[in-house]
Formats: C-alpha cells, sequence, structure tokens
C-alpha cells in the first residue's frame, strides 16, 4: 500500500495544482473538442466523494470498536480515496462549465468550493500527521460537500433547491376562463418540461423562459416560436426530432412532452400565439381549446376546489342513470358531484331525464344542449336541486316557462344560445341569489338590452359572442373527403362533400396545387385507376377559399409472394420485416413509429421482391414518408434492379426523385416507377437516405431518414 498512497500523493499534488492553474486562468485554456465527454462525466463521479465522506463520517464513531491499527489503515485509505475522487470530481466539473449557459455567480460559488474540498481533503491525507484538527476533518469535510451541493443544486435544478421541496409553494395559478390561455394552459408546460434548463440560473442556448418577457427574447437561435406557423417554430421542431437526437428537446433521460402537450403548442401557436387572449375568447370549434380543456380536464369546471357536502351516489344509481345517450360521471376522482351530458337528439328520451332523478342530489352540470327539450321540461330540471349549471343551447325552450328554474337557487350559469329565448323571459331568473353568467348569442336579445340587462343586473356577467359583421369575409372549411380506403382498384371513385351549399371543389390530381382558377370542378366522383396526388380546395362567393387538402391514392393490381429485407431496418423501425412492405396497410402520417413504417438512416434500402411466378410489370409505386421536421426526407436515388433469377438481375431503371428546398409540411408521398413492359420473377430496390440535410434545414450536414410503408406493383 505504501507505492499507492506515494503515487497517490503525487497524483494528488498534481489534480490540484491543475485545479488552481484553472480557476486562475480559465479564460485563456481552450479544450479539445474529444475532452466534452470528460466533463458530463461530473454528475456521475460527484457522488463518490460525497459517499467517501459520509463513510468517513460514520467510521468514526466505530474507533472504540475496531483496534487502533485496523482503524488507521482504513480511514488513510478512505481518506486517500475521498482525496482523489473530490479532485477529480472538481476537473471534471470545470470541463463541464465550458459548456456554457450556467448562472454566472453560482457557478463561480460552486468552482471555488469544489475545489476548497478537494484541497482540504489533500491536505488532509498528506498532513494527517501533523495537523492538529484531525479529529474534526471528517466533520469539515463533510460541512464543504454540503455546501458545494448545494450550489451545484442551484445550477442544475434553480435556487434554494435544497429546501424547496419543504417550502409552501402556491405558485400554480388556479384555472379561470377568464385568465389568458397561455398562463392557464400554455406556460404549464413550458414550466414543467423546459425551464429546468432555461432559467435565471441555467441559460442553455442563451434561452431563459422563466418568464414570457425573457421567453421573447429568444435564445442563441432566436424566438422559439414563429407566430401562425408551427411548422416551421424552433420548439416544435426540437420536440418532434428523434429522440436519440442530440438536439431533441427535453433531452433524453427528462420528462418528455407528450403527444398531446406537442399538439396543443402546435395549435396554440398556428392560431396566433396570443399570450393576452382569455380561455373563453377561444371559440368552440378552436383546436387549442379542444386540446387544453382535454388536458386541463375536470379544472374547467372550477369544482376541485368546491368541497360539497351531500352524500356520494351510489354504484348502483350510477349505473341505473348511465344509458348509451346520457352519460353521468363525477366531477372529480372522489367527488360526489356530478355531470349529465346528452347526446344525439333523435334519440332524446324524458324518461332518461326523468330518470336522473335517482342522483338529483349529487347533479351539478347538465347539458341538454341541442336536444328536443321543451318549456315543460323544465319541471324536471327543477328537481335537480343542487344544479349549478345548465346548459339550453339549441333547445326548443321559449322561455314561457322559465321561471320554473328559481326552485334552482344554486344555479351559477345558464346557456340559452340559439333560442327564442326573449328579454322579458330572461328577467324571470336573473334574481337568482348565485347567478354569475348567462349565454344569450344568436338570440332576441339584442346588444341595447343587453346594456340594459347588464346597467339592472351588474354581477351577472352576460355573453352575446362574436357579433356577425356582414361586411367581414369568412374562411371556408376544406372539402370533407368520404373514402375511408386509399389503396385502390381499377376505376375507384374519389367522392368529396362539404357542408354549405353552393360551394365550388377545385381539384388536381397531377400534384399541382389548385387555387381559385383551377379548372377542374368536382360535380360528381373521380375515377382513378393509377397512383394520384390528390389535391382540393373549397372556394365560393364572397367567402375567402378554403385550406388545402392532399391525399395519397395507391393502385395495387397483385402483391409479391415474398419480400427479403437484404439490409435491415434501424432497430428502432424495424415495422413487421419484409411483410410490412406487401400487407396492402398504410402508415400512419403522423406516426412514423406506427408498426407500418421501416425506418433506414445509417443504411440504404436494400429489398428483394419476388413472384413465384413471372409478372408483367407495368409498374411500381414506393410509398414513402415525409416529415421534415423529424429529419425524414424523400430518397436522394432509387435503383430498379429485375429479373428471374438472382444471378441474373439488371439494373432497368435509376431515379433521382425531387427534394424539397423549405420546410413543408407532413405528407404521404408516391413514387411512381413506370417499367418496360415485361414479365418479371424478382424486383430488386436498392433506395440510398438523404446523407446530408441541406443547409437550410435545422439539422444541416446530419443524415436524413427514409420511411417506407408499401411498395405496389401493377
Amino acid at each position: 500500500m505504501t507505492r499507492f498512497y506515494k503515487i497517490s500523493s503525487y497524483l494528488l499534488l498534481s489534480l490540484n495544482i491543475l485545479l488552481v492553474f484553472f480557476l486562475l486562468f480559465e479564460q485563456y485554456v481552450t479544450l479539445p473538442l474529444w475532452m466534452s465527454p470528460l466533463g458530463r462525466m461530473h454528475p456521475l463521479l460527484l457522488h463518490l466523494p460525497i459517499g467517501f465522506v459520509v463513510i468517513l463520517v460514520i467510521f468514526s464513531f466505530l474507533k472504540k470498536e475496531i483496534d487502533t491499527k485496523s482503524f488507521e489503515f482504513i480511514r488513510t485509505l478512505l481518506m486517500t480515496l475521498t482525496a482523489l475522487s473530490a479532485a477529480l470530481t472538481a476537473l471534471m466539473g470545470f470541463l463541464l462549465s465550458r459548456e456554457g449557459g450556467y448562472d454566472d455567480s453560482l457557478l463561480q460559488f460552486h468552482k471555488l468550493s469544489g475545489v476548497a474540498v478537494s484541497f482540504l481533503a489533500y491536505v488532509a491525507v498528506v498532513f494527517d500527521d501533523k495537523i492538529a484538527v484531525k479529529p474534526y476533518s471528517n466533520w469539515i469535510l463533510l460541512v464543504a460537500v454540503v455546501l458545494t451541493g448545494h450550489y451545484g443544486a442551484g445550477i442544475t435544478h434553480g435556487e434554494n433547491y435544497l429546501f424547496e421541496a419543504v417550502q409552501e409553494n402556491d405558485k400554480s395559478p388556479k384555472f379561470s376562463e377568464n385568465a389568458p390561455m397561455y398562463e392557464v394552459a400554455i406556460y404549464p408546460i413550458l414550466e414543467a418540461k423546459c425551464v429546468a434548463c432555461h432559467n435565471d440560473d441555467k441559460t442553455k442556448g442563451q434561452l431563459n423562459m422563466s418568464s414570457i418577457e425573457k421567453i421573447m427574447k429568444g435564445g442563441k437561435n432566436g424566438l422559439i416560436w414563429k407566430v401562425g406557423d408551427a411548422l416551421n417554430s424552433h420548439i416544435i421542431q426540437r420536440a418532434n426530432l428523434p429522440l436519440e437526437h442530440k438536439e431533441h428537446m427535453p433531452p433524453k433521460g427528462k420528462t418528455q412532452l407528450t403527444t398531446d402537450e406537442i399538439a396543443l403548442l402546435s395549435a396554440w401557436i398556428s392560431e396566433g400565439a396570443d399570450v393576452k387572449k382569455t380561455f373563453k375568447n377561444y371559440l368552440a370549434n378552436s383546436e387549442t381549446k379542444k386540446i387544453a380543456t382535454k388536458l386541463i380536464g375536470s379544472k374547467t369546471t372550477e369544482k376541485e376546489a368546491k368541497v360539497y357536502t351531500f352524500s356520494m351516489p351510489s354504484d348502483a344509481d350510477l349505473a341505473a342513470v348511465n344509458t348509451p345517450f346520457c352519460s353521468v360521471f363525477p366531477l372529480a376522482t372522489g367527488s360526489p358531484a356530478l355531470q349529465a351530458d346528452f347526446f344525439v337528439s333523435k334519440k332524446f328520451d324524458r324518461k332518461v331525464l326523468e330518470n336522473l332523478s335517482r342522483v338529483g342530489e349529487q347533479l351539478v352540470i347538465l347539458n341538454l344542449s341541442k336536444m328536443p327539450v321543451k318549456d315543460e321540461d323544465l319541471l324536471l330540471i327543477t328537481k335537480f336541486t343542487n344544479l349549478e349549471k345548465l346548459i339550453l343551447n339549441q333547445t326548443d325552450i321559449t322561455g314561457k316557462s322559465l321561471e320554473e328554474l328559481k326552485k334552482c337557487i344554486n344555479l351559477e350559469s345558464i346557456a340559452l344560445a340559439g333560442t327564442k329565448i326573449s328579454k322579458d323571459n330572461i328577467q324571470k331568473i336573473l334574481d337568482l341569489p348565485k347567478l354569475k353568467e348567462v349565454f344569450v348569442w344568436n338570440t332576441t336579445i339584442n346588444e341595447s338590452a343587453l346594456g340594459e340587462l347588464s346597467k339592472k343586473y351588474p354581477k351577472i356577467k352576460f355573453e352575446q359572442g362574436k357579433i356577425d359583421n356582414p361586411n367581414e369575409i369568412l374562411q371556408l372549411n376544406p372539402p370533407i373527403l368520404v373514402n375511408e380506403d386509399f389503396i385502390i382498384k381499377s376505376n375507384t371513385p374519389i367522392t368529396l362533400k362539404h357542408t354549405l351549399k353552393n360551394v365550388k371543389i377545385r381539384y388536381t390530381l397531377d400534384g399541382t396545387d389548385p387555387d381559385s382558377t383551377t379548372e377542374n370542378i368536382y360535380d360528381k366522383p373521380i375515377i382513378i385507376d393509377t397512383y394520384t396526388k390528390f389535391k382540393a380546395i373549397a372556394t365560393k362567393e364572397n367567402w375567402y377559399a378554403s385550406n388545402k387538402v392532399e391525399y395519397s391514392f395507391f393502385r395495387s393490381s397483385f402483391v409479391p409472394d415474398s419480400v427479403y429485407l437484404i439490409n435491415t431496418p434501424d432497430p428502432k423501425y424495424l415495422g413487421k420485416g419484409g411483410t410490412t412492405l406487401k400487407d396492402l396497410k398504410k402508415g400512419a402520417t403522423d406516426n412514423f413509429g406506427d408498426k407500418e413504417w421501416l425506418g433506414y438512416r445509417d443504411k440504404e434500402f436494400v429489398g428483394i421482391f419476388e413472384f413465384k411466378k413471372s409478372q408483367l410489370i407495368k409498374d411500381l409505386t414506393i410509398s414513402y414518408l415525409q416529415k421534415i421536421d423529424s429529419y425524414i426526407m424523400p430518397p436522394t436515388v432509387v435503383e430498379v434492379w429485375a429479373g428471374n433469377n438472382k444471378n441474373d438481375l439488371k439494373r432497368i431503371t435509376k431515379i433521382l426523385p425531387k427534394q424539397p428546398n423549405k420546410m413543408d409540411g407532413n405528407a404521404n408521398f408516391g413514387l411512381q416507377i413506370p417499367f418496360k413492359q415485361a414479365s418479371y420473377k424478382l424486383v430488386k430496390l436498392v433506395i440510398k437516405p438523404v446523407s446530408k440535410l441541406p443547409a437550410w434545414h435545422p439539422g444541416k450536414g446530419q443524415k436524413g431518414w427514409f420511411f417506407v410503408d408499401e411498395v405496389f406493383f401493377n
């Protein structure tokens, strides 16, 4: 052991000199790239000196239980290991700090305390027999390690990380429909998934996301979102990168954004990324509002904080009141309060409404929107004494018996939009003690009447919705495709429809984009019998044209008997092997992890398609995915070889597919390759992915992916 201690002594001296040098002259030091991985070992190594110091402290209590010689031997060994691990950990920390993105003041304290731990451990080892504080050295080291760890935790997780778990935290805002959508739905996602690495103390990529003002300053790559353009927004691009990609965010090992969270961020950005627009001001058909409501869940009812004193409904009663067209469910887990929603107006049954009396005490929300509810049915509703929210939008209510609802003394909100209710009718219930909001858009109650009611009942909020502007030009919804199968047989009709009358659906079949001047106007099903890239828009006089819809239809006349993959796909995207390419099942465009996709990146695709009998082949179509934000691109080269046995395969064509020149949308494309009509038993495809992404791409210079789900033969 003497030799070990001697070598350790020299090594400790060298390491501590190096640490002091870094501390004093760090700004003049340039480190080679290969040393970066060494710095990232710091989080792993730091547990060693901590563990050794704790063991030393515990071991000091055993001095009387162990003979002196053994005790000193073990103690010296532990001290030496503590000093070595502390020096190496501090050195790795210096290397890691070069990556930047940390609060300078906290980082400097952490560096100083880390070097101090290393130096104290070194002194304790080298001068163990000569210092008077030997009995207390373990405790001094423990205190130094705790302080160093505290500053390190502050850098990584935020200031006061050590004690914040035991402190009260009331920062999370309570949900309110009057609050901005950003505050109640968007920022909570960013706070949970992004702020840990982008805050006042740790600004990775020079980006601070601790407040909207700091977010809007952007980072080294600019703003994290582009208003109205989710596809080209930095935050969405990073989230959609493969998990293993070094620029994927959040980084691998951190809690990832869910599919719904990414969808919400995308929808919010596409709809304007307005940080001040309130939750309630988003239209009901807004994708942002739909997804946010799903994520927020029962918070949108604001009942989670309420305590109800009535009893829980029995399981038998709950089972009895639930039908295929009436859903009754608790507002929150463990809550006795219930909500009832009715569906499908043609299936409405008043007996089901009557039957709700079995849970009449617990019913707090009743949604009868679009049901054929009449004035006399209000008598049934008055039996629900704890009712707080009643939705009667687009029902047959006229208001002549509306005063019956005065029996519902707990009513806070009533929605009467789209009914024949009048100003005189509505006044019959406006003196309800707890009534807070009334929805009356699309009724006979005009702005003038609402102004009078608002003055008379200042505690009630009257919602009239969006006032139609006769001069406003609106955008049409896109055409609706009736077809459900995109793999066609001979002479398959494409059938379209639109919800509005007198709409002209203009379309193209050659891959070009349609516009308001496109001559092809849909008037009957369109017959196709080959691979077709179909695009369409809806147009109407005095309306803006709809957004474009596009679909790929693939023709399959026969399938190969066997498919052999010469090069296996990436291990993460193996699909179902060769069977994937001949099972006539399409992969999901929005999910390249679907088992119907094969993914290639580091290897080119090489596959052989075998027919037991020679087939006359006119063409083949390769169905591939384009998802540029996830580095999934069209192939750069496609070679087709054919023959009747493996020894006489000849290259019959070579294709260089057109490459995109901007961040286009996600789509399933087909590459149709004609044959000189001949019969073959074997067809071999060689398909090369993009070797270097173009300069305009966020991942420029890196390898692209190629994803394929089918190869069709005709």
